[in-house]
């Protein structure tokens, strides 16, 4: 029997305007590259807000804690099949504030089941991002409506 217990989710859309192009930060596990593309993202902890867990993933996965701008894009429910979980993501978009560099590695600061990974970052133009894990590109349409 599958669990539909509902997991209260957080997803990133980071952007940057790179002249010509607005682009995506995306990521790629260092050690498991079978993961796919994927933007930085999370589960909401106990006691924590929305708004709580979207910083907190965002800084403990990528290291950045500075934008000039957050905006909500949507909330949904996502079926992870092969988790046979329900996911209520909260897809935010973050525009940086800082200068960054074109790719980055960062290793995964916290105690949780992420922690001590290590993710490969880099920038795609918005207009050619990847086909991105688990769906995570459902709502990039909506990056600049």
């Amino acid at each position: 029997m599958q669990d539909k217990t509902m997991i209260t989710k957080v997803m990133a859309y980071i952007t940057r305007f790179n002249e010509p192009y607005t682009e995506l930060l995306v990521c790629e596990h260092k050690d498991y590259p079978e993961a796919g593309v994927q933007v930085p993202a999370g589960t909401v902890e106990e006691g924590e807000t929305i708004e709580e867990a979207l910083y907190r993933e965002v800084k403990e996965e990528s290291g950045l804690m500075d934008f000039l701008s957050v905006n909500k894009i949507k909330t949904y429910v996502y079926h992870h099949e092969s988790k046979s979980q329900y996911h209520e993501r909260h897809v935010f978009h973050l525009e940086v504030q800082e200068e960054t560099a074109e790719r980055w590695e960062y290793k995964v600061n916290s105690e949780g089941e992420d922690a001590g990974l290590i993710f490969f970052y880099y920038w795609v133009p918005v207009g050619a991002v990847p086909k991105l894990a688990a769906n995570q590109d459902d709502c990039i349409n909506q990056l600049f409506v």
